[in-house]
């Protein structure tokens, strides 16, 4: 009587600390979630560690998404676009993470989709109180690395059946019947009988969990995903209109994995979690769940995947409006009616107490400048806002028009050592993948950060005026950044010219970052020598040289 007792003091302790530390774990997230809204993130290290699993979602839906309509892999590399989806990122799940990463790649959306979206984004942005339950559930979802395969494992579902189920059911109902006559005929060989039946059925589990438990706890957390789902569609209804059918055709599967969204004892050490595993293992409840759901969802393929997107959509709402009370500046970009742009106060955003610049397309454009001046970063400012425009409908500007185009950038030309492509090769191919996407009747904008930078002064002019003049007659908004004055001379009538330029303070070079009308005719190079503090020699070597005529 004594150890039943101790035991039982035991076990109700173990309850209570679990309970109690659970408790307190709550309170920090709440607090957390409270807080954190429109605050610059702090994870930006670890979402790059992450980037490989957050594009799962992206790489199934390029692929049915037009090319020109993709921000490309050289464009997004070109534009430091992981930076800027770090500090978009404001999701609090994998699922959000996953959708906002896909979305900034997307360009095909229409201008009905970017209301609807603005509806969620103004929507969650003013409702505070909805946004903290629906951000509740979102955190619980998580950021766990597990979860970044669901894409794929929805995608390809019927290849995760459990093999030869119809054991495991077996041995589940064996253990079952030999406790059943352990208790009702209380004979020492049924209980004898009942021990041996649960050892093995409890070693049985053991070996094959530690081959099934990341495919088990992967749909442990779809059906915990499906909840999700049921939950956010409770909390706002009228953003749930489309997956109401999805939802009510997986809700028999939703219920079936409400059982299974408790973490097993691998994930949570507590005492309860280990009492539950021995106790539930030997009846193999996890894999016979297991195989119901992967069996139930075999057919509903295009509806899970539906209801993910739907939670994801709900968490970038969430992010963007977020994001929007964190940005130094931002504003909502108005629909342009025809092939041009504008923006009013425009800055990078990634750059702190940005020099805002003003820009209002309605012709091709050559930027000419001194070197360090902000020629690229105001071209990178031009690209990101296009993209984010058309994906997040937020631009870091005080106002913006922005049609709906594809963006393409040559821009971050390096060497390829491994291919063994020299600067040159691959500037041209980055060229050439503009060429191609121009044949059609479509906009695109065009940014070219130093064009044919890569080979002698000759030949680059003469290709650059064939180049630039080939793309004048084509259906695009083309931005050239330059140091070619030639260039910049040769298409003056037709072209718009802006510069940036430096003020020189005696051996100081300070920047104004100011975009100007025309053209600079001026250069810096051999300022910035000496600014830096390269030896005179150097410096005064270089102004002889400079001053020959021949130079």
């Amino acid at each position: 009587m004594e150890y039943l007792i101790l035991i039982s003091l035991m076990i109700v302790t173990a309850i209570v600390i679990t309970i109690v530390q659970d408790k307190k774990r709550q309170k920090r997230i709440l607090d957390y979630i409270r807080s954190s809204f429109g605050e610059p993130r702090d994870d930006t290290e670890e979402q790059f560690y992450r980037l490989g699993n957050i594009e799962t979602l992206y790489l199934m839906d390029k692929k049915s998404i037009a090319e020109h309509e993709i921000v490309d892999d050289i464009t997004w590399e070109d534009l430091s676009m992981d930076n800027i989806f770090a500090l978009v990122n404001h999701t609090d799940s994998y699922i959000g993470e996953q959708c906002l990463y896909s979305k900034l790649h997307d360009l095909s959306k229409t201008e009905s989709d970017l209301k609807q979206l603005e509806e969620k984004i103004s929507f969650f942005g003013t409702n505070e109180d909805k946004r903290f339950e629906v951000r509740e559930k979102l955190y619980f979802l998580g950021k766990s690395y597990v979860n970044y395969d669901m894409p794929i494992l929805i995608e390809n579902i019927s290849k995760h059946k459990l093999k030869n189920s119809k054991f495991y059911y077996a041995l589940s109902y064996l253990l079952m019947i030999s406790i059943a006559a352990a208790i009702i005929i209380r004979k020492p060989v049924f209980i004898g009988m009942c021990i041996a039946v649960y050892l093995i059925n409890m070693i049985i589990h053991t070996i094959k969990k530690e081959k099934m438990d990341i495919k088990v706890k992967s749909v442990f957390n779809l059906g915990k995903m499906l909840n999700t789902s049921f939950s956010l569609a409770e909390l706002v209804p009228e953003f749930s209109n489309e997956i109401s059918e999805d939802l009510n055709t997986l809700k028999s599967t939703a219920k079936r994995s409400t059982f299974l969204e408790q973490k097993n004892a691998t994930d949570n050490k507590d005492e309860v979690s280990m009492m539950m595993s021995y106790l539930l293992g030997p009846l193999m409840i996890d894999f016979i769940m297991y195989d119901k759901i992967i069996s139930e969802l075999i057919e509903k393929k295009s509806e899970c995947m539906r209801i993910y997107k739907f939670i994801g959509e709900i968490d970038c709402s969430v992010s963007i409006a977020s994001y929007r009370k964190s940005a130094a500046i931002y504003c909502i970009p108005k629909t342009a009616d025809n092939d041009s742009f504008s923006f009013v106060g425009l800055v990078h955003p990634a750059i702190s107490n940005a020099i805002p610049n003003d820009i209002e397309y309605d012709r091709n454009i050559i930027i000419t400048g001194s070197n360090a001046s902000g020629k690229s970063t105001f071209i990178k400012s031009t690209a990101i806002n296009l993209i984010l425009g058309q994906t997040i409908h937020t631009c870091t500007s005080e106002s913006a028009s922005v049609p709906k185009c594809g963006v393409i950038t040559s821009m971050a030309v390096r060497d390829d050592i491994l291919s063994g492509e020299s600067y040159y090769i691959r500037e041209i191919k980055y060229l050439k993948r503009m060429i191609e996407l121009c044949q059609e009747d479509r906009l695109l904008f065009l940014a070219i950060d130093e064009i044919l930078k890569g080979t002698n002064t000759r030949e680059r002019i003469a290709a650059s005026k064939a180049i630039l003049n080939y793309f004048t007659d084509k259906r695009c908004m083309l931005l050239v950044a330059t140091h070619d004055l030639e260039l910049a001379k040769a298409f003056d009538k037709i072209f718009a010219n802006y510069y940036f330029s430096e003020v020189i303070d005696s051996d100081d070079i300070m920047f104004d970052y100011t975009l100007h009308n025309g053209i600079n005719d001026s250069s810096n190079a051999i300022k910035l020598l000496s600014a830096i503090g390269f030896p005179d020699d150097i410096v005064d070597k270089a102004k002889e040289e400079i001053a020959k005529p021949d130079i």
